[in-house]
């Protein structure tokens, strides 16, 4: 056999190259031929090894001649002839093969995930949507969430629908559930309200807090956000009131005090109710067959200046603590110094709340001006604070805006009124907790006059002694008086003369309590009558019992006793102490229990005003009150655990 020279292998195999890069087809190990639909698009050079591309305007080289780096090049630079190259060499290769591509066999489903579905957690959603969250009943018919309910619907069947309509009657129902359980809780039970009044989109609302300590915190409940639309006088208020408890089943005998601000109608709508509270508590004293003796002790009546006492009967009426801390505030600010000041002020604070100021200072990266607000709490404080921040702008732009001028004795003068002020900022912002009682309030009122009176300056002063004055009003209250007493932080601070006030007023609350207790036993029986007759003789004799015993201690020694209990650590939990007592000294501790969560303010109130613009919002401006009230009913008491 002839051997063949390397050279003519050589030429063979580039021969062989060349035929299959100049053909259409590439052959593959399996001896199968594949189009490559893009090479066509192609003209390759074996001496260069680049391939050109020859798509009008393009002219594009690329290295070799690799059928995945021409079909890049057509895939990113002309995908519409890559697109079209593909589908119909795909549709030409089918045809002729009746096979189907890849893409046809393979079709990419959606991933479905199982997720067990609950009607009632899907109602409670929907639920907590148009309460909590403020949702108009409108979003349960808009597309996109139908796109969301309606599969589920189609899922849980049985006729489970959800649209506004009944959502809407879900709510009502609700909160009638939700009231019904409230009815529960409050009965038998000593209560302090908390009231106040604001108006939303030219609407008046009286909003109706109650609150009462239980185990170590105080519990809060909303009981109404009632539409007002009469005059907002004491009389129709007072009126209001009165409907909201008797729908609760409250009795004014249970009301152990209103907290409210200052304003006329409000204190004049307090009196009222401790009027009328009287007027029931005489009403059955007369009806009464059998009168208990009135006991020995404690029968003058106290010589400070309260609301009217009925033997067995409280109600008390507490002016807003925080409105108490503004007041004397106020007081300091009527100093014509001071007012002076603070007008030259608020007019350099409106200028710099001019568009043209305002666009100046936002290119230059300073905070926005505050203008002083006078029904909003400290807003004097605040428009103060930001001007000393704004100080070296109103200096370096006064010479070109003569309105921002201050001299430095001005600018003086309103650093000392911040300083000053600053104390009483903080604590009207401390004394906003739930958890608050008559001790931490009073905590914090004495920690604001020592830091204030650390401030040597004449403005100090004066605050100082408008809180001195405030707060003689404060213990002109015995209810106030008496929450102290229970609490054996403070409890030193109370003259001679406030703890007997305090004792005498606990010994009276003592038998409204005990009058409660018997009167929650009388409950109608579904029994005969003969099986009533003995019931209410088994009761009287638990009654006679029970006097019997509490004769051996009466709860004026039990008081006696308590005044003399060593001082309780300033940073102890109060309401943990009480509820320690339970075993050891049970008639104590019910009766501190009872008069310890006395409201010092009426700020859980105006958080419920603060959410009712929240939720009466402009698309929900058509809420009729019925509605309106549920939905807020069922947001501030909790239902969905917030």
């Amino acid at each position: 056999m002839r051997a063949v020279s390397g050279e003519k292998l050589r030429q063979s195999a580039a021969v062989k190259k060349k035929a299959v890069s100049q053909s259409p087809f590439i052959h593959n190990k399996m001896g199968r031929h594949c189009e490559n639909p893009m090479r066509q698009h192609f003209s390759y050079d074996p001496a260069t090894n680049k391939s050109t591309c020859n798509i009008e305007g393009c002219r594009a080289e690329i290295k070799g001649n690799h059928g995945g780096n021409l079909q890049r090049h057509i895939q990113r630079r002309h995908p519409d002839i890559f697109k079209n190259s593909s589908t119909g060499v795909g549709q030409k290769r089918t045809a002729s093969t009746g096979q189907k591509t890849l893409d046809e066999e393979v079709v990419k489903k959606p991933k479905v995930a199982r997720v067990p579905v609950n009607p009632e957690v899907l109602v409670d959603a929907c639920l907590e949507l148009v309460t909590v969250n403020g949702r108009p009943f409108s979003l349960m018919e808009d597309s996109g969430f139908r796109k969301i309910i309606d599969p589920l619907q189609q899922a849980i069947g049985n006729g489970f629908t959800i649209n506004s309509a009944n959502i809407r009657e879900k709510v009502a129902n609700l909160a009638q559930t939700e009231r019904k359980k409230l009815i529960d809780e409050l009965n038998g039970r000593l209560l302090m309200l908390k009231i106040d009044i604001a108006t939303c989109r030219d609407r008046s609302v009286l909003g109706i807090n109650v609150q009462y300590a239980c185990g170590e915190c105080i519990v809060l409940r909303t009981l109404a956000v009632r539409e007002l639309n009469e005059r907002r006088t004491g009389s129709y208020i007072s009126s209001v009131v009165q409907e909201v408890l008797t729908e609760y089943k409250v009795s004014l005998k249970q009301i152990y005090s209103i907290t409210a601000d200052n304003g006329a109608n409000m204190q004049k709508a307090m009196r009222m109710l401790s009027d009328t509270q009287a007027n029931e508590s005489i009403d059955e004293d007369d009806e009464s067959d059998v009168d208990a003796e009135p006991s020995d002790e404690y029968q003058e009546e106290p010589m400070v200046e309260i609301d009217s006492v009925v033997q067995g009967r409280v109600l008390r009426s507490v002016r807003c603590s925080a409105h108490t801390l503004q007041l004397a505030v106020e007081d300091a600010l009527k100093d014509k110094l001071a007012s002076d000041v603070i007008s030259a002020a608020g007019c350099v604070a409106k200028k710099l709340h001019t568009p043209n100021v305002l666009a100046i200072l936002k290119r230059m990266g300073h905070k926005r001006p505050i203008i002083d607000r006078p029904t909003r709490w400290h807003s004097t404080y605040d428009m103060l604070d930001r001007l000393c921040e704004l100080k070296t702008f109103c200096d370096y732009m006064s010479p070109t805006i003569s309105e921002l001028h201050l001299n430095e004795s001005e600018w003086m003068a309103i650093t000392d009124i911040v300083n000053v002020l600053k104390p009483a900022k903080i604590t009207t912002q401390c004394i906003q907790s739930e958890q608050l009682t008559a001790g931490d309030f009073y905590g914090l009122w004495l920690k604001c006059m020592l830091n204030t009176e650390k401030i040597d300056s004449p403005f100090a002063k004066r605050v100082v002694q408008c809180m001195k004055r405030r707060q003689n009003s404060l213990f002109e209250n015995d209810a106030f008086v008496a929450a102290l007493f229970v609490d054996p932080r403070y409890r030193l601070f109370l003259t001679e003369n406030q703890s007997e006030m305090a004792k005498i007023h606990l010994c009276r609350t003592w038998e409204v309590i005990q009058n409660l207790e018997v009167g929650a036993e009388r409950t109608p029986s579904s029994s005969s009558e003969d099986d009533d007759e003995i019931d209410q003789l088994l009761m009287a004799k638990e009654r006679e019992t029970t006097v019997i015993q509490g004769d051996k201690i009466p709860i004026a020694s039990v008081l006696d006793a308590y005044a003399r209990v060593p001082r309780l650590k300033r940073n102890e939990n109060i309401l943990r102490y009480w509820a320690a007592m339970a075993a050891t000294n049970p008639d104590m501790q019910k009766l501190a229990m009872s008069v310890i969560a006395l409201p010092i303010t009426q700020v859980s109130v105006k958080r419920v005003f603060s959410c009712l613009k929240f939720i009466f919002s402009p698309l929900r401006s058509s809420l009729n009150d019925s509605i309106l009230e549920d939905i807020l009913f069922i947001r501030f008491n909790n239902r969905f655990g917030l």
